[in-house]
């Protein structure tokens, strides 16, 4: 039996082999002038084999094997196969390698077999093996001239695969089968080599222990032009088969390759699934069908124990256009840089995470201020509800996590970060009965009490998502109340962070025996997800917590803590971009960054002396800068938002959601995580966007969670002497990230009627909405969508927040700089928006033009309802005082003042 979990999984990646079936049988490249000049001898056959597999697939399909060879001059030259139907994997979701060297076409006549190598993906089947099947046919070949084929096969096929019956049932297999053919015949497609990417999945490459195999894949990409290497990446893979945090590696300098093969070596450097270093030196033989190419490897890696050690495998991938160029992308900067005069801390020096010992006295100075005042009373009211002298007395009576037993929660109910709460109310008292009010929060814990939004737990947590925060605000408790338990106390709890296990917690209550170990090592998801910065960032709070005090394992604590923080650089570099978006979206990007990510990357500042914001890359401060600062319009705050996942992630009203776990702290815990220079202007925005009512002001403290008004009084900018300044002398108006082409447009920080412009063009699937977003002067307006993944010719900021971009077949300019006569003109040349854009008809207004055959659409937004009429002279657009000129693909303002 397939573990139910890991066939959803399976069918996932399943989806991606639907491309592979359709690119051989219903391509449009396939396409041709009707009918297609029949020539068997030279062309490409899908030859299925109806009911290869046991059994019917859950959409009741028969399971087959789809054979794709390609035939020329009369010979077989390559195979590839897969087991999926309708992107349902049949079997698994490997690519299949065929011999067809034995298969006889002669005299109408599909003959011999064909010698097939079933490749284990990384779930199917359990043991992991390769199996041989041997394949004969007898089928007919057909004359069919149609648009994509010229010819059809029908016939029978019968097989046989080697291994004992037992062994072959386990795998869902049977040792003898027979069926039917069928199939067609069409032309071969174009195999590029021109400018080109192969893009690879390596297969069960990496060592060390591994719950999952699908951890031991890495993905590498080899660039190809005119037939020649250029460069070679190695990145990371995810569950879902996504490639990630590429690294450069040395270009293979002997490299053969042509339409039909592949052969390489590459050498590089990787960690090990035990946090260890290894170098690799493998040779890759493959063969190309299509866009599509499998292959095996052989070679050798040496460990930290230097002995050598012989590997081989199997890889899958596709070929897509454009080669990456290792000379013309490498980036030295470091992501962070050192906190000068840090001192690291010592075994058993505590506090560390948030703060030292030496800046009690400022946050006890902070404490005493009137707002300090209202800081501190609004945890002691979420510690117990009222005066924080006492253990909570509301608990969550669930057992398990996603119980629908109708608790309600309200201030002071128990939380993870109750213990952490009554923690800092130790440090700035000196008091121990804080300290021991913690540490019956922890024993709680331990007993398996949850928080009140039952997902967190010690005990059976929600899966890593939950997990990792679970632990990490355990954590911060005993940072905060390392000198006010006994020894022996927070030994036990520094050994249960450390050791940490639990086999009943999970999504969805599925068992997913979760450890420490694996989150830091083999996280089940990787950054693209929601949950990867929940367990980086928590695991990395917990690490950096118990790391060299007594009672720990420091080898095995000082590895993990190197691979967590790796693990930032891949959440920031891979999941996030370097201009702050995500790739989940708005909504899923905060389960991360509230989860733990903001917080560790504060306390790797102050606990690690590792400063990752004040640093000329902008990824870390732009996770914060951009949703918060430069998106959200109000009040009340809102922004235009985008997303991949459901509605329970968030909306546009983000206002609205303050009050949870991931939705709450976007400011308490982002004056952690941000660049200095940002803060006054962040300030500006939480005092005049999100609270701006200075007599109700919360601090960002409208969570239920006690760490959140701890990390107000540690963070909140006014008392280091900040004031808020307009954001527009703190931040840049105009943003743009490389790895998703987002770009963000901003006129002005002023009121509810500031435009805000944003454009995705590398845009993560399923993610809605696609189009153009101009939103200003309290309308929330969508234009057409610019061309999906393509590749940015030109890109310019101007100093007021105006912009331009191209695609080459696309074009926008954004213009606030009112020569037009109107606020804001947004002009796209390509594709037009179908239909009215909405919004009020006095501020709004679209025309469509056209230069030749590419559309000119114009949106004009006017507080005042005078809108010019755009005009066209030539290549040239007239709005108002405004000339716009489309040349060689690009937009060009005449009136622009370029952003310094």
């Amino acid at each position: 039996m397939i573990n139910s979990s890991k066939f959803i999984v399976q069918l996932r990646l399943g989806v991606v082999m639907v491309a592979l079936q359709c690119a051989f049988v219903v391509t449009r490249a396939l396409a041709v002038e009707s009918p297609v000049k029949p020539d068997a001898d030279n062309a490409q056959w899908a030859v299925v084999l109806e009911g290869f597999f046991p059994g019917q697939t859950k959409g009741g399909e028969i399971k087959r094997l789809n054979c794709y060879l390609v035939r020329s001059g009369g010979k077989w030259v390559t195979g590839l196969g897969t087991a999926t139907n309708q992107g349902r994997a049949n079997w698994n979701t490997a690519m299949m390698l065929i011999d067809p060297a034995n298969a006889i076409y002669k005299d109408g006549k599909l003959t011999g077999t064909l010698a097939v190598t079933l490749v284990p993906d990384p779930w199917v089947p359990k043991d992991q093996k390769t199996r041989q099947a041997t394949v004969t046919l007898d089928a007919a070949v057909k004359l069919e001239p149609g648009e994509k084929s010229f010819a059809t096969l029908s016939g029978t096929w019968s097989a046989t695969i080697a291994g004992g019956d037992e062994e072959l049932a386990a795998a869902s297999l049977q040792a003898q089968g027979a069926g039917k053919i069928s199939g067609t015949i069409g032309l071969t497609q174009p195999r590029d080599l021109a400018d080109v990417s192969y893009d690879l999945a390596i297969y069960d490459l990496i060592p060390g222990k591994a719950k999952d195999n699908f951890q031991r894949r890495r993905a590498l990409s080899l660039g190809i032009k005119d037939g020649k290497p250029v460069s070679a990446r190695l990145g990371q893979m995810d569950m879902r088969h996504n490639a990630y945090d590429y690294e450069t590696i040395g270009t293979p300098q002997e490299m053969k390759v042509n339409a039909d093969h592949l052969s390489t070596t590459v050498s590089f450097s990787a960690d090990t699934l035990d946090g260890h270093r290894a170098n690799f030196a493998l040779a890759l033989e493959g063969r190309r069908v299509s866009n599509f190419v499998a292959g095996t490897y052989k070679g050798t890696y040496t460990g930290d124990d230097g002995k050598l050690h012989e590997i081989s495998g199997y890889f899958r991938g596709n070929v897509k256009p454009g080669a990456f160029e290792s000379a013309t992308a490498v980036d030295d900067r470091p992501w962070f840089k050192p906190v000068k005069g840090f001192v690291p801390p010592q075994a058993g020096e505590h506090p560390r995470l948030f703060f030292g010992k030496s800046y009690l006295p400022e946050l006890r100075r902070r404490a005493a201020t009137d707002d300090g005042k209202l800081i501190i009373k609004r945890l002691r009211q979420l510690l117990n509800g009222g005066d924080g002298e006492s253990m909570p007395t509301v608990f969550n009576p669930a057992k398990l996590a996603y119980e629908k037993n109708g608790f309600k929660a309200a201030p002071g109910a128990y939380s993870i970060s109750t213990a952490a709460g009554f923690g800092f109310l130790y440090q700035l008292s000196g008091d121990k009965k804080y300290a021991e009010l913690a540490r019956q929060c922890v024993e709680k814990a331990f007993a398996g009490q949850r928080d009140f939004d039952d997902r967190y737990a010690w005990v059976a947590p929600g899966g890593e998502l939950r997990a990792g925060p679970s632990i990490a605000w355990t954590a911060v408790a005993y940072d905060l109340c390392y000198d006010g338990w006994d020894e022996a106390f927070r030994t036990q709890v520094a050994k249960a962070i450390q050791n940490y296990a639990d086999t009943r917690g999970g999504e969805w209550n599925n068992p997913e025996a979760i450890t420490l170990r694996e989150m830091v090592f083999q996280p089940r998801q990787g950054p693209g997800s929601n949950h990867y910065g929940a367990v980086v960032g928590g695991c990395g709070l917990a690490v950096l917590a118990i790391k060299d005090d007594p009672g720990t394992d420091s080898e095995l604590l000082g590895r993990y803590a190197a691979v967590v923080e790796r693990g930032v650089v891949r959440s920031i570099s891979a999941g996030w971009g370097d201009g702050g978006y995500y790739k989940e979206g708005w909504g899923a990007s905060q389960v991360g960054t509230q989860g733990g990510l903001l917080c560790f990357l504060q306390a790797l500042k102050i606990g690690a002396g590792h400063d990752y914001l004040n640093v000329d890359r902008t990824n870390a401060s732009y996770v914060t800068m951009v949703p918060r600062g430069l998106m959200l319009i109000g009040p009340p705050a809102i922004y235009p938002y985008r997303s991949n996942m459901g509605g329970t992630y968030g909306s546009f009203d983000w206002y609205k959601e303050r009050a949870g776990f991931s939705h709450g702290g976007h400011f308490a815990e982002g004056f952690g995580a941000i660049a200095d220079k940002y803060k006054p202007g962040l300030l500006w925005i939480f005092n005049h966007t999100v609270e701006p009512v200075a007599a109700t002001r919360t601090f960002d403290t409208t969570s239920l969670y006690p760490h959140r008004p701890m990390l107000a009084l540690i963070n909140w900018p006014t008392f280091s002497g900040i004031q808020e300044q307009n954001p527009a002398q703190a931040m840049p108006k105009v943003t743009r990230d490389h790895l998703y082409e987002y770009s963000v447009f901003r006129n002005r920080w002023q009121d509810q009627n500031d435009i805000v412009t944003t454009a995705l063009i590398n845009v993560p699937d399923g993610t809605r909405p696609r189009g153009v977003m101009v939103w200003g002067l309290g309308q929330r307006l969508e234009l057409g969508e610019p061309p999906k993944n393509a590749a940015v010719k030109h890109f310019e900021a101007g100093a007021d927040g105006s912009g331009t971009i191209c695609t080459g077949n696309w074009a926008m300019a954004v213009d606030y700089s009112a020569a037009s006569g109107a606020d804001a003109l947004v002009i796209i040349a390509g594709t037009p928006r179908k239909g009215d854009p909405g919004g009020d008809k006095v501020k709004v207004k679209m025309t469509v033009l056209a230069i030749g055959e590419t559309s000119l659409t114009v949106l004009s937004l006017s507080a005042a309802g005078k809108h010019p009429e755009p005009r066209l002279e030539g290549s040239k657009l007239i709005v108002g005082g405004q000339t716009v000129t489309y040349a060689d693909g690009k937009l060009t303002l005449g009136t622009f003042q370029s952003q310094k």
